[in-house]
This record gives structure tokens, sequence and C-alpha cells, in this order.
């Protein structure tokens, strides 16, 4: 079932991370991921309301490219190596709700020794400022 959504747009460069566009569209979203209780490592977002309770969450790869996988002539496999430049863009689509005060990302650390190590919040985009 089709249901509005919207489209946001966000850049980042480095550490710095900014919330570019949004676009309505009509399409058929997943329904809301669970984390549970505890830690948990990875990247999600979610919207979350005026009372900081989480509306709707979607757990995703990391959009964020600060690593690359290369052919290793060495070994004959392949080995990650830190990108020259961190920088880039993703969108992210969640349910339309008048309800949602904030978009949130979360994010295990950036760095490919530490990406399994527990989520903290990466950012935090007050929807009802724009």
């Amino acid at each position: 079932m089709s249901v509005e959504t919207i489209r946001f747009r966000i850049t980042y460069e480095g550490q710095d991370i900014w919330l570019v566009s949004e676009q309505r569209v009509e399409m058929t979203l997943p329904p809301s991921d669970e984390l549970g209780e505890g830690e948990h490592s990875g990247f999600w977002y979610e919207t979350r309301d005026t009372d900081d309770q989480v509306l709707y969450r979607r757990v995703i790869g990391t959009p964020i490219r600060y690593d690359y996988e290369v052919a290793d002539p060495d070994t004959g496999g392949f080995a990650r190596v830190p990108a020259e430049s961190v920088a880039g863009d993703f969108a992210v689509l969640v349910p339309a709700d008048l309800n949602a005060r904030f978009l949130v990302l979360h994010s295990s650390p950036l760095a490919t020794d530490q990406e399994a190590e527990a989520a903290t919040e990466l950012a935090r985009f007050d929807l009802w400022s724009a």
C-alpha cells in the first residue's frame, strides 16, 4: 500500500552533516524496524516526536563512506583502506507524520576498526525549524 513519504537528502563532509532537502512522494515503505533493548552497532535513522519517542526506525548499511574495499595484490584477497576524502550525500525515507519532530541518525564510529562498537547519536535535525 502506498503512503505519503518524505525523502530527506543528507550531505556530509568529514564530521559535518547537513539536512539539505526534503521531497514528498507516494510510495510503499517497509515497516519500522525494532532494535530491542541494549547497545547495538551499525547505522539507523529514526523519526521522533516532541517527547523523544521513536515513531519510525530504519536499520541500513552505513551510507557514509569512510573506507573502501580494494584488491590486495600481496595476498590475492581484499583489504579495506581509508578514504582520502569523506564526503557525499544520501537519502532516507520516512512516513509523512505531523507528529515527527526530529530526524535522528545513529552510527557506530566511522572507522574500519571501530564499526562493531556501539552506535551513538550521529546527528539530530529539528524538522519543525525548517
